[in-house]
């Protein structure tokens, strides 16, 4: 057994010396916790409390309650940084509510680690506190309260100061990370003129995912409100270079995906004053567009601002729905992870007090998060909140297992910006509700729906609705597949649904699988080969037998210009080999885009009915509101082919069977739809094809599937006579221009003669 007791005076020697070192030269207070403090309490706690330490707990029969875990490091030096697990039985994963407490982001911001410290500490000397221990004791028996006092430890490190070469390095208004934003390999910052100047690094908390587009780019210069016009920063709210670039924000997101936070706090300070001494939550953007859990996030944050004093005079702080659209944190654990976070700005412009007034920050703040943690605990002992909750353990109805992944969704508090609300691997859903009435559909590949209509909760008791899923019977399905001649490319089948999205290598021949009861779509691809895209319902045992061939186009557009195109509205533009939907970063409000339609001189006229258009693109539209539209247009009219009204800006491939009008002219259209509110960067499309499968078995002399001969097709040729290349099959067969079962220098003749119009 450890001696923590020595560990301990240590640790307290070493940063007794590290503090007098640093604090030489620092105009801050010594009260502040030094990067290198956390650091040596975090660990003595581990060995006093953790699930080695040889004292006990101050909790009857509570097991472990601390444990410290290295939930990554910073982006540029490495630097470790830690999330303490709060609990009874902390080094047991239980099925438990759990609440997030992130202490510092912004490096000048540094009352965050002040109160996230103190919360530790006093969930580990509850004694000290008579007043809050049923408090204290409730939280951790009904919860996890997870903590990190800092994540961007290269900032704090920079505002405490630091030696480096002789040099004394110290920026107490320094705000990112070090990230070396100009790429000269120095760290560039300004520690002479206040606030902004400082060239390298990136704000933290406009990293994140969600409208990430929208934060500054590099070099911008952010200024102030109202209330403080004469505010200017420049560099200092930097988004960074794509979203979670930067490994720091990368911790946090893995920390909130893996652990299913019900809510959060994240502790900050307004150095501009525009929002100081605030609670500020999701959401309330242009045109009035509430979060989808609004009525239980605004009644929250209003308590808990009221039970946060202001600094000076009277009253409490103020709450506010955010508006702020630029990759935060609070908004995308919120609508990507399912977990309410609530920004609170402590303090006022003066964003490091002296030690006085540090702990007077941090007992006004300790109500609002003592509250918000028996929120998620559900508990309202000896006071606190209404419980309004509705929780359970989704199971199979034949087994009895608990199912993970079920998608939950409360239909009155549902929208589109919301990812799916899953059930973590205890097969439990938890949700905070108000008093109203409530419809619930829970739904998993594989099970049929369960509907749970008119939950009223309760303001005194937690609603435990345990639900049985009935599994939906498997079919054995045998895909038989044919292929052409001498293809041997990898062959992928996708099968998609609603709540279904897979992936799996199929062969020639015969495919058994096991399939559950349900509607699918079904796509078939392999190089050079059409692609085979069905929806098929799967309802007994069944057969399908399916043939491969090369395909051929009926359109190809890889937007070089737009000349194949007419722009009947609109700023459609090609941009370096991308058709893009707009000219400015985002697509103009409440204005048709569009349609853009194919020319005569392009329109499609075939005999064959059966075509696939393939879409290679990424695209960024308003949830609910936003629509990006594909149509067929011909002497039947026109038919919606495809329509999107989300997000995915990752180059992808779409793939849609369309039914043309045999014998007559078709014209493929498309265009955005908006609303008057809230407008994204709209479509960037790499390639749009229309392919279909040809009678004859190749396209001779085409070997680069690109719909013309031209000598690159050559250059590809004679690289496979020469065995510089290894041939594909649809090049042994589009090769062999003279059909004579041979690569040879005749089948470069050929081409050439075609080329060149003999």
């Amino acid at each position: 057994m450890k001696n923590s007791f020595n560990t301990f005076f240590l640790y307290i020697l070493i940063g007794l010396i590290s503090t007098e070192f640093l604090f030489s030269e620092s105009p801050l207070s010594e009260r502040y916790h030094t990067y290198e403090e956390i650091d040596s309490i975090l660990h003595v706690w581990d060995d006093q409390f953790g699930e080695y330490g040889s004292m006990s707990s101050p909790y009857p029969n509570s097991g472990t309650i601390y444990k410290l875990i290295e939930i990554g490091t910073s982006e540029l030096e490495e630097m470790p940084f830690w999330a303490v697990k709060l609990s009874f039985n902390a080094d047991v994963d239980e099925d438990q509510p759990r609440v997030l407490i992130l202490g510092q982001c912004h490096a000048e911001e540094i009352l965050g680690v002040e109160i996230s410290m103190e919360l530790i500490y006093r969930f580990l000397h509850p004694e000290e506190f008579p007043s809050d221990f049923q408090t204290l004791a409730g939280i951790l028996y009904s919860s996890e309260v997870w903590i990190v006092p800092t994540y961007n430890p290269e900032g704090l490190e920079v505002v405490h100061g630091y030696e480096e070469n002789g040099e004394w390095i110290q920026d107490v208004s320094y705000r990112k990370n070090k990230m070396d934003a100009n790429h000269n390999g120095v760290f560039d910052y300004d520690h002479l003129n206040g606030y902004g100047n400082d060239i390298d690094g990136v704000d933290l908390n406009r990293n994140y995912g969600l409208n990430w587009i929208f934060g500054d780019e590099f070099g911008e210069t952010d200024s102030g409100c109202p209330s403080n016009p004469s505010y200017v920063s420049n560099f200092d709210y930097y988004r960074g270079e794509a979203p979670f670039s930067e490994s720091e924000v990368v911790a946090i997101k893995n920390l909130v995906e893996t652990y299913d936070f019900l809510l959060s706090i994240a502790y900050h300070s307004s150095r501009s004053g525009c929002v100081a001494e605030r609670v500020i939550y999701s959401s309330l953007w242009p045109g009035g567009k509430i979060s989808p859990d609004y009525q239980v996030i605004q009644p929250l944050g209003q308590q808990i601002a009221e039970l946060t004093l202001v600094e000076f005079g009277d009253g409490n702080y103020h709450f506010a729905a955010s508006g702020s659209m630029k990759g935060n944190a609070h908004d995308w654990t919120y609508s990507q992870a399912g977990c309410i976070q609530y920004l609170i700005e402590v303090g006022t412009e003066d964003m490091q007090p002296d030690a006085e007034m540090i702990e007077n920050t941090i007992e006004r703040n300790l109500p609002g998060a003592y509250y918000l943690m028996k929120r998620a605990a559900g508990i309202n002992y000896p006071t606190g909140p209404d419980k309004y909750q509705v929780t359970g353990i989704v199971s199979d109805s034949m087994t009895g297992m608990p199912l993970e992944g079920v998608d939950v969704v409360i239909h009155q508090m549902d929208g589109g910006i919301l990812a799916p609300r899953l059930t973590d691997d205890f097969g439990r859903y938890r949700r905070l509700l108000y008093l109203d009435s409530f419809d619930i559909t829970f739904s998993k590949h594989g099970y049929y729906d369960f509907e749970y209509s008119d939950l009223i909760p309760s303001a005194d008791i937690v609603s435990e609705i345990n639900i049985l899923l009935e599994p939906k019977p498997e079919y054995e399905v045998i895909i038989n597949i044919d292929v052409p001649a001498n293809h041997s490319d990898e062959i992928l089948l996708k099968m998609s649904n609603e709540y279904f999205n897979h992936e799996i290598e199929v062969y020639p021949g015969s495919n058994v699988l096991s399939i559950p009861e349900g509607e699918y779509n079904f796509t078939i691809l392999s190089n050079d080969i059409f692609p085979y895209v069905e929806d098929i319902a799967i309802n007994s045992n069944s057969e399908f037998l399916i043939s491969l061939d090369w395909y051929d186009y009926l359109f190809l557009d890889e937007f070089d210009d737009l000349n194949k195109w007419d722009i009947v509205l609109g700023d459609w533009h090609s941009d370096d080999g991308r058709l893009k939907s707009q000219y400015s970063l985002t697509y103009p409000d409440f204005t048709p885009l569009g349609p853009i339609e194919i020319n005569s001189n392009e329109e499609i006229y075939s005999n064959i009915d059966n075509a696939v258009l393939v879409f290679d693109m990424k695209y960024e539209l308003e949830w609910d509101n936003d629509t990006l539209f594909v149509d067929i247009v011909n002497s039947q009219g026109s038919s919606r082919v495809l329509s999107f009204s989300n997000q995915n800006w990752v180059d992808s491939t779409y793939y849609k069977s369309v039914n043309l009008d045999v014998n007559s002219n078709n014209v493929i259209s498309l265009g955005i739809m908006s609303d008057i509110t809230i407008n994204y960067r709209g479509i960037s499309m790499d390639a749009l094809k229309l392919l279909y499968n040809p009678d004859y078995s190749c396209y001779r002399g085409d070997l680069n599937h690109d719909g013309d001969i031209i000598v690159t097709d050559i250059v590809a040729l004679l690289n496979i006579i020469l065995d510089n290349q290894i041939a594909s099959g649809f090049q042994l067969c589009s090769g062999d221009y003279n059909i004579d079962d041979n690569l040879d220098i005749l089948d470069i003749v050929g081409i050439v003669n075609q080329i060149i119009g003999d």
